[in-house]
């Protein structure tokens, strides 16, 4: 298996380099190529996914994925295997008991829809699997071939099944509490993870090398090699991750023994400077935190634009994207601020300015659009001089006496201005 595992990641590593040229060319160019959310098994009930009829499951399914598309996201991370479980029939694992009560078969296939809503919207789907979790308190053992293959059957069964875009793990391997791995060396285990990371990608790209295969580890480098993901490994060998996505979730203004850090900004060169492989890199980030006081990171309430400066540092450097945690927190009060400075950051706007001139009592709608469908009704206008002519909610100019004057559509800190002649 081993042979056969390496003679094909050699077959697949050309193409894996072409396609990180491709992304790295985008990342060079100042863009954030990867804009995505995590939509977590715990939120299904919230989102109207548990325990309803495929009717009502696609009406709600078909709002999540229009409302993650107006929010700026163009990538989505969906909660497909949360407990060694699934959200479809599988041959492999039983249903998942956060989709339906007591985990009894449904009549229909969740994932095959919320797939179809996401591609609807142009949204790229990633199915997020929790590779060991069982329970909360148990894993399956990572030192077992046995549990590899476990993994690999079901990620085989996803991608031979369904179109998505990708595989993707989150950051639970060997536990920090249970007692029968205390006295793996933390050697082994990485050792032990890496085979199964492994044997996931060779298996990604046996069927297609455009599907990708990424990781989301803790943000905690150190710690992550301590519960055994190797992320040196993974970000200085091909083989291993078509993009990594490390948690950084904390702001500037953690409190680190005693004292003020730069926690967020302090990380996030940490992981840059590990990345000698120069693979794709989206930063995970914890709007679940915005609004709340914490004590040990009080940043989260000393500014609301703790997203919108993280994303400011992203852009500067090797990091390709973000990806926020979690869909729900877009419409929760306590990331409400968070949230409006976040929107304000990434929309754009554009204005129909093609009738400049108009007589005295002649009316006429401007049209501005905003790149966000979820922002276009937060649109404001203003007239600079309401003399000449004056501007309602809706955008439409009323001429009142000869002269000139700018009529702008703004959100946020976004403008645009039309130059308006009344003869």
């Amino acid at each position: 298996m081993i042979v056969k595992r390496w003679m094909l990641m050699l077959a697949v590593m050309l193409a894996a380099l072409l396609v990180g040229v491709n992304q790295k060319t985008d990342a060079k160019a100042g863009s954030l190529s990867t804009r995505g959310v995590w939509v977590s098994c715990f939120d299904y009930e919230d989102l109207g996914l548990s325990n309803v009829s495929e009717s009502e499951f696609r009406k709600n399914a078909n709002t999540l994925f229009y409302r993650i598309k107006a929010n700026g996201c163009n990538t989505v991370y969906f909660h497909v295997r949360s407990y060694d479980d699934a959200i479809y029939p599988s041959e492999v694992v039983g249903w998942s008991k956060k989709l339906s009560k007591g985990g009894k078969a449904l009549s229909y296939d969740p994932l095959e829809i919320v797939i179809t809503y996401a591609h609807k919207y142009g949204l790229k789907f990633h199915a997020w699997m929790n590779p060991y979790r069982v329970t909360k308190k148990k894993v399956l053992d990572p030192g077992k071939e046995k549990t590899t293959e476990r993994i690999v059957a079901q990620v085989s069964e996803i991608i031979e099944n369904y179109k998505v875009d990708g595989i993707h793990f989150d950051d639970y391997f060997y536990p920090t509490n249970e007692k029968k791995y205390k006295k793996v060396s933390r050697a082994t285990r990485m050792k032990n993870v890496n085979q199964m990371v492994e044997e996931v990608y060779a298996t990604v790209k046996e069927k297609s090398k455009k599907l990708q295969f990424g990781i989301s580890p803790a943000g905690n480098i150190d710690y992550c090699k301590k519960i055994g993901a190797d992320v040196e490994t993974w970000l200085s060998e091909d083989g291993y991750v078509d993009y990594i996505v490390p948690q950084i979730y904390w702001s500037d203004n953690y409190i680190l023994e005693g004292e003020k850090t730069k926690l967020f900004t302090e990380r996030l060169k940490e992981w840059r400077e590990i990345n000698v492989n120069d693979v794709p890199m989206y930063i995970g980030l914890a709007l679940y935190k915005a609004g709340y006081r914490l004590k040990e990171d009080p940043g989260w309430t000393k500014t609301s634009k703790n997203i919108v400066n993280q994303l400011n540092k992203i852009k500067n450097g090797n990091t390709e994207g973000y990806v926020l945690f979690a869909y729900v927190d877009l419409y929760q009060s306590h990331a409400s601020k968070e949230v409006k400075n976040y929107l304000a950051k990434i929309t754009t706007l554009s204005l129909n300015c093609s009738k400049k001139t108009l007589r005295a009592g002649k009316t006429y709608r401007l049209k501005a659009t905003a790149s966000l469908k979820r922002v276009q009704n937060a649109i404001k206008w203003k007239s600079a001089n309401r003399k000449v002519a004056t501007v309602s909610k809706n955008g439409t100019v009323k001429a009142k006496k000869k002269g000139k004057t700018k009529i702008y559509a703004y959100y946020g800190s976004k403008k645009k201005s039309c130059q308006i002649r009344v003869k």
